[in-house]
């Protein structure tokens, strides 16, 4: 179950020092918001990557949010520094009810074989764990059941998907493959997983950059600190910052 009102409360109560990164000015309507909702929060301004980076490794901040930063000069840092071989990010959306989901992998180049998105499941499950999330996993894939003789990268990606489902549900997790229903994945699951890092892209942008639903950023599961990555397609990540707020609240100083 997902809670993330009470994840946006705590950061709105929070004093905590975050770290925000932008190439550009930070817009003062922005941190003019920020301080309506969360007086007592700290912001800390980062121009490159590498500062930001170092500053969360470092312990100097608390949490931090890309920005406007390019994710291609942040994410490598980011695993250089906390030694992780790649990166797994969980974003968290809102479908037309209202009701708050996780969406993994989101990356294009993230997911990419079954491993990769077992990983991304097993990361994104750990890690909301510490903040009191016991998640339902909906594995999607390229097809109904029924569609597998249409094509063998069909039939390999169902294929795919029941392993995945069955292996999760091994390991004590509530997982059901909804093969391509991403419909139903997003009202009964509360982390979607995505048939590879493209598609999860796809379903990101079409959700929050044409359908205007609400994003509230994705923290990198898989590192020890809170590092909330968004789109620089947003201009608006007050919501980004609070999440980091209260993810850096409730999981300590890791």
């Amino acid at each position: 179950m997902i809670d993330l009102p009470g994840l946006l409360s705590l950061g709105r109560s929070s004093s905590l020092l975050i770290g925000v990164g932008s190439a550009k000015t930070v817009r003062d309507d922005m941190q003019e918001a920020l301080a309506s909702l969360a007086p007592d929060l700290r912001l800390q301004i980062f121009s490159d990557a590498d500062s930001l980076v170092a500053a969360l490794a470092g312990g100097s901040i608390d949490a931090a949010v890309r920005g406007d930063l390019s994710s291609h000069e942040a994410l490598p840092r980011l695993r250089d520094a906390f030694g992780a071989e790649e990166t797994v990010r969980a974003a968290i959306l809102s479908d037309w009810q209202g009701r708050h989901f996780l969406l993994s992998p989101v990356g294009i180049d993230e997911g990419l074989d079954e491993g990769a998105r077992l990983r991304s499941a097993r990361a994104t499950i750990s890690y909301f764990a510490s903040v009191g999330w016991k998640l339902k996993v909906g594995v999607l894939s390229r097809g109904r059941t029924e569609d597998a003789g249409r094509g063998l990268h069909i039939g390999a990606s169902i294929a795919e998907g029941e392993r995945i489902a069955q292996s999760l549900r091994s390991e004590g997790v509530d997982a059901r493959h909804f093969e391509i229903l991403l419909e139903k994945a997003t009202r009964e699951a509360d982390l979607v997983l995505a048939p590879d890092g493209v598609t999860g892209n796809l379903i990101f942008r079409s959700l929050s950059l044409v359908g205007g639903r609400p994003a509230f950023g994705a923290p990198v599961v898989n590192i020890p600190r809170v590092f909330v990555d968004t789109s620089r397609a947003r201009t608006d990540i007050a919501d980004a910052v609070l999440l980091a707020a209260g993810l850096a609240q409730r999981r300590g100083r890791a």
